[in-house]
């Protein structure tokens, strides 16, 4: 919390009038952390990620908000019987917070191996979840934001949308479980191509590919297309059977998943204490090509 919200609720005990400010700006500060709301239509949770005026960019608070959110719905509602993930405004996810992996080149290799461990077991229960799984990636969706697309049993985006797995162009290699959903997902090609050029490509050669299973012309079209898509399923199906579904079809991937993100963790790690790293994160900060030697 902000000295200004602490100064404020300082404040606030000795003179009640100041209650509205203080109010504003914890929700002001919120928003700028990040965090995931969550509304439910007929028999559909949506989880919209979001990190006002930063692209939903994904940050420890959001990742915090998203493992709740998650764990509310394996706890609670027995109605609803699929889940619907989408980013607020005009983007989707557009990966990691820029401050959060600047403090990871500033941090020890031992410890960053365990903040990435904790970080990405904040996304795991999606994983576990006995739903179907929808992205509705309505703007751009890069890095880890791609990577929680790419986690999802069905993926829907537009097909102006830029979309990418840019991880070795800022230095790193793959996390969010890339490097075990992209090859498993995709051709050996394109997943290779993908991963290593680390370049964006557009939601119509995502449908192409085989990232998603359709790009729409409209991209404001993407979330209402999704919850036509949750309704189908939800209106036509079994819902015990479904649970049967996805457990025999998520239980050999789940320990390989979890494995690979442990691997991930240490790669990464690795990268952050590395020259690459801080060469690669001062070009992305002036946008410039990176140099490396």
């Amino acid at each position: 919390m902000s000295r200004l919200v602490l100064r404020c609720l300082q404040q606030h005990s000795r003179r009640p009038k100041s209650a509205l400010i203080c109010k504003r700006l914890l929700t002001d500060e919120a928003d700028r952390a990040g965090t995931c709301d969550l509304s439910i239509s007929n028999r559909t949770a949506i989880v919209t990620l979001r990190n006002e005026g930063r692209m939903n960019c994904m940050t420890e608070q959001m990742a915090v908000k998203f493992q709740e959110t998650i764990r509310t719905l394996q706890e609670r509602n027995p109605q609803v019987r699929c889940l619907v993930i989408t980013g607020h405004g005009s983007s989707f996810a557009a990966g990691a917070d820029l401050a959060w992996l600047e403090e990871r080149g500033q941090t020890p290799e031992e410890e960053n191996f365990k903040i990435m461990q904790e970080y990405y077991g904040y996304f795991t229960p999606l994983l576990e979840l006995p739903l179907p799984t929808i992205a509705a990636i309505n703007g751009p969706a890069v890095g880890a934001g791609f990577c929680v697309a790419m986690f999802c049993d069905l993926r829907l985006t537009g097909q102006t949308v830029k979309l990418g797995a840019n991880f070795l162009r800022v230095g790193i290699s793959p996390g969010m479980g890339g490097s075990y959903t992209i090859p498993t997902k995709l051709s050996d090609q394109a997943s290779k191509e993908i991963i290593l050029t680390g370049r964006l490509f557009s939601g119509e050669e995502a449908e192409r590919m085989g990232v998603v299973m359709r790009a729409l012309p409209d991209k404001t079209q993407v979330l209402p297309e999704a919850l036509a898509l949750a309704d189908q399923i939800t209106s036509t199906t079994s819902p015990l059977a479904m649970r049967e579904t996805l457990h025999l079809t998520r239980i050999s991937q789940l320990p390989a998943i979890k494995e690979q993100l442990v691997r991930e963790a240490a790669a990464q790690a690795r990268c952050f204490a590395g020259p690459d790293y801080r060469i690669a994160l001062e070009s992305v900060k002036t946008k410039t090509p990176p140099v490396f030697e």
